[in-house]
């Protein structure tokens, strides 16, 4: 293809080849803005500058995207933004090895009117008020594959309510006469695909009277990320274990009904197999492989076992029973030797390397799962099942008098340990709280935005898998409100966690969303959130 040039002044045009040194997109900036009617197009241009410093406009170039989904360009350099949504995309021209970039924002508007909702009235200034958001808390972080959040708040007896959500490609307001708005799919994925990595910003406002009052926005942080894995947990409401693949539909996976048992205490391997107890706590052990479904350790067998945890390698399974600690044969099940311990220790974790177990030692205790005055201790593995006293990394009389800490877990790259520490004992205690501590010891950092408040039964805290990214994520029980839906029932809430700011002795939290796909009707309990 033969490429011309003029130049930009009246000056004699340029002998087609002669040597560029540079590219210039023009305009080097834009702001579009479409919906779903789509939005005007633009025509780029590109100007060169020749070694003997005289520049000109090339009649053609080669013109590229980096970000198809917020619009397209032809052989012309016209650009025409996206009727699907809005993104940020570079524009790039390039001749004879020479390159050239431009930045566009498109902003995708839309207004959604749902049941006839009024849309009037809400240009005017909102006279502030509180108390008007039940969910999603201020500032929360959630990973871009996240179903869509259902917003809620409290019924002003308005006569319509109005969500506008903005950030720098969209602008997107919803009108409603109900106190709750979930988006659908395409409206979902066009508000989190366009702003994942960034913050979206949700303003409520309300006509009650003639009058608008609004709440001061809130921050939705979108990670870049999606999050992996599988969530198993417990519920009391199935007598049994409940999974939802992350951002899927929870479904029943091992239950009285499909066992004929109830079971609990979970724990998978390496290998894919899941430990568990039948029929509540100092029940029988049962191990099922489970990609087959059939039973390494049936119901029935002499062996016990609470808390599990198998060891990276997948070569052994460490439960407790009674304040003991229970070494199994993975493979088979089969007890092999108790670990020995001075003292009772209890709820057991095997860190990610396999060098080390974090264990809760306690002075006496009436069930592995009820005691008070636990501290948090880590063993050195030295191989084949042999391991080092108990080294103590938190004791929660740092706290003052009366302070208990247990279900301790390393984080997946076995920097940190994540557990509880509450007033009470060890079971199903309102105050109880998250913290995470280094897993080589020093001060305790409380996970104080996720914790919410006091009072809540914020328990048993596990990470989810490690992402690419600075941001991890802890799955844990609470009983705090899901807005009108569910209040005081268990359920299983996620809070990311940033460990640059737990480094600094920081709070390393968000506040906690709901995880999509329970039945908020159940009790949930116990997340395990595996691979």
């Amino acid at each position: 293809m033969l490429f011309g040039c003029a130049p930009e002044t009246g000056d004699e045009a340029e002998v087609p080849g002669a040597e560029i040194t540079a590219l210039a997109v023009d305009p080097d900036v834009a702001e579009l803005h479409t919906g779903p009617d789509g939005g005007e197009a633009l025509q780029f241009g590109v100007v060169a500058t020749f070694a003997d410093g005289k520049s000109g406009r090339l009649d053609a170039a080669e013109w590229t995207v980096s970000n198809r989904t917020s619009g397209t360009i032809d052989e012309t350099g016209l650009f025409t933004p996206s009727s699907d949504n809005g993104g940020i995309t570079w524009v790039t021209a390039r001749f004879d090895g020479v390159e050239a970039n431009a930045v566009v924002t498109v902003v995708y508007d839309e207004e959604l009117v749902v049941d006839g909702a009024p849309t009037g009235g809400f240009d005017r200034r909102p006279t502030e008020t509180t108390g008007l958001w039940l969910y999603p808390e201020d500032g929360v972080n959630f990973p871009r594959n996240t179903p869509s959040i259902q917003f809620q708040w409290n019924d002003l007896g308005a006569s319509s309510y109005r969500l506008r959500f903005t950030a720098a490609t969209t602008d997107l307001s919803v009108y409603t006469t109900a106190t709750s708005w979930s988006a659908d799919e395409a409206t979902w994925a066009r508000l989190v695909g366009a702003n994942a990595g960034a913050t979206l910003e949700v303003e409520l406002s309300a006509i009650v009277g003639g009058e608008v009052l609004g709440e001061p926005r809130r921050t939705l942080n979108v990670n870049r990320m999606d999050g992996d894995g599988t969530i198993y947990y417990w519920s009391t409401s199935v007598s049994g274990f409940l999974r939802v693949p992350y951002g899927g539909v929870a479904e029943e996976y091992l239950t009285a009904t499909t066992t004929g048992h109830c079971v609990g205490c979970h724990d998978i391997s390496p290998s894919g197999a899941i430990a568990f107890t039948y029929d509540g706590g100092n029940g029988a052990l049962g191990v099922r492989d489970m990609a087959t479904g059939t039973d390494i350790v049936p119901y029935g067998t002499a062996l016990l076992g609470n808390f599990k945890t198998y060891s990276p390698d997948g070569r052994y399974l460490l439960t407790t029973l009674n304040g003991a600690l229970l070494l199994h044969d993975a493979a088979t099940g089969t007890f092999l030797w108790e670990v020995p311990v001075d003292g009772e220790a209890t709820q057991v974790d095997w860190s990610p390397d396999g060098d080390s177990v974090v264990v809760v030692l306690t002075p006496a205790l009436s069930l592995d799962w009820v005691f008070t005055g636990g501290r948090i201790a880590v063993m050195e593995h030295h191989g084949d099942g042999v391991f080092g006293n108990p080294r103590v990394v938190y004791d929660p009389a740092v706290l003052g008098a009366g302070y208990n800490a247990y279900y301790p877990v390393y984080s997946p790259d076995g920097e940190w340990i994540a557990f509880n520490v509450s007033t009470g004992d060890s079971y199903d205690d309102p105050d109880a709280n998250v913290y995470v501590i280094s897993a080589e010891g020093g001060d305790a950092v409380p996970l104080t935005a996720a914790n919410q408040t006091d009072g809540i039964t914020n328990s048993w805290p596990r990470w989810g898998p490690l992402p690419d990214d600075s941001v991890m994520w802890l799955a844990f029980s609470s009983k705090r409100a899901y807005g009108t839906i569910t209040a005081g029932a268990p359920q299983i809430w996620v809070a990311a966690f940033d460990p640059t700011r737990a480094r600094a002795g920081e709070d390393p939290s968000w506040p906690a969303f709901w995880l999509p796909g329970q039945d908020p009707a159940q009790n949930n309990h116990i997340p395990l959130w595996a691979d």
